[in-house]
C-alpha cells in the first residue's frame, strides 16, 4: 500500500504540481511523507538501510516544505502556524532520531502525528480551500 502512495506521488508531473490549488499541493505533501513511512518502516525491517536513509532524508525535506508554506503572519490566530511549526520540527527530529538508530516506533509516531494533521487538513470546509482572489 505504502508502494502505491509513493508510486502515484512519483507520477505527478511539474506541470500538473503547478496547476493544483496549495491546498491540494499540501494535500499531496501529507500524502507522500505517509506514504514515504510505510515504506521506510518496511526498509527497516528488512535492513536496506540505503532506501530507509533516502525516503527519510525526502520526509525531512518534505516537512521543510510543510514549514515554509506555513502563514506565520496571519493576524487573527498565528498560534496554530506556530503550533504546526514546532510539531514539523519534532517530526524532523524523529525522524533524525530513527534513521541513527533504525526505530520503528518513531516512524510510527511520526506517520500517526502526519495522518492526523492530513485529517484535520481534509476537514477544511470545500469553500475555503481556494484562495482568494
Amino acid at each position: 500500500m505504502a508502494h502505491v502512495s509513493v508510486k502515484k506521488y512519483g507520477q505527478v508531473r511539474a506541470s500538473s504540481i503547478a496547476e493544483m490549488t496549495p491546498y491540494e499541493q499540501i494535500n499531496l505533501i501529507f500524502s507522500n511523507i505517509i506514504g514515504r513511512l510505510a515504506a521506510t518502516k518496511g526498509f527497516i525491517e528488512r535492513k536496506e538501510i540505503q532506501k530507509k536513509g533516502e525516503n527519510i532524508s525526502a520526509c525531512v525535506l518534505l516537512f521543510g516544505a510543510l514549514q515554509d508554506a506555513l502563514n506565520l503572519e496571519v493576524e487573527q490566530d498565528p498560534s496554530i502556524s506556530n503550533n504546526l511549526l514546532a510539531l514539523y520540527d519534532y517530526c524532523q527530529r524523529r525522524l533524525t532520531q530513527a534513521n541513527l538508530n533504525n526505530d520503528i516506533e518513531a516512524i510510527i509516531e511520526v506517520s500517526s502525528i502526519v495522518k492526523e494533521i492530513k485529517e484535520g487538513w481534509n476537514n477544511i470546509p470545500l469553500d475555503q480551500r481556494s484562495p482568494a482572489v
